[in-house]
């Protein structure tokens, strides 16, 4: 898994635990299965003592890459095994390591920094005005935030999001200020009609990502205040 940077990591996990359904859990459930297979040496379906260790590191190696000790705080393994070997068989299943991974990371990922979804209105409002600086942490931030929305309301999965689906991408956007309160431009159906049409600067009935991410940022997320 390609994430380069902290930023990446955080918006990457967060995600991973908040929904069965989010491409992101689906990518941590790759990960997870992939740390399984590669330690079930004797290809018996499950993980034993002599294998678990390698499951472990596996599992490690990506919260690591972001200084996150996930899996060093000073358990022992021997520990560790029992207390994810669910009904005391001596071994472990795969969904006893997916359920316990999930959720000890539901708990870890709660000391992460925020995401835009689990701001208060100041904080959201602040990101905002901060995300108008190219390049800042904050633009960084909303830029993730607008692909959140634009893979939710891509449901056939072609990289566009057509005119049929835009409504479900700026609902999507907006869920988290309209929660908190904040002030957003108007957005009419014809008002959203008019947007697309101007967003679709190639006219081929489709919005692609950047066309997108500029336009919103201009016209929606520069008014939130």
């Amino acid at each position: 898994m390609d994430l380069r940077t902290k930023q990446e990591f955080v918006v990457f996990m967060k995600r991973a635990v908040s929904s069965n359904i989010d491409d992101c859990y689906i990518e941590l459930y790759n990960l997870l299965l992939r740390s399984f297979v590669s330690a079930d040496v004797d290809f018996d379906g499950k993980v034993d003592g002599e294998e678990f260790n390698g499951m472990i590191e596996a599992a490690a190696a990506l919260p690591r890459k972001f200084d996150e000790k996930w899996w060093d705080d000073g358990q022992k393994r021997e520990d560790l095994f029992k207390s994810i070997d669910d009904n005391n068989d001596g071994a472990i299943s795969f969904d006893e390591w997916l359920a316990f991974v999930l959720k000890r990371y539901q708990g870890l990922v709660e000391a992460l920094p925020k995401t835009p979804d689990e701001m208060d209105k100041d904080g959201f409002v602040g990101l905002c005005k901060d995300a108008q600086t190219p390049g800042s942490d904050g633009a960084k931030t909303m830029y993730f935030f607008h692909w959140k929305s634009f893979q939710a309301a891509d449901a056939d999965r072609d990289g566009q999001v057509s005119e049929e689906e835009f409504d479900l991408m700026i609902n999507y956007l907006i869920d988290t200020p309209k929660r908190l309160g904040v002030s957003l431009p108007s957005l009419t159906p014809d008002e959203r009609k008019s947007m697309f049409t101007a967003m679709d600067a190639n006219g081929d009935g489709a919005i692609s990502f950047d066309e997108w991410l500029t336009f919103s940022m201009d016209n929606i997320i520069a008014k939130i205040n």
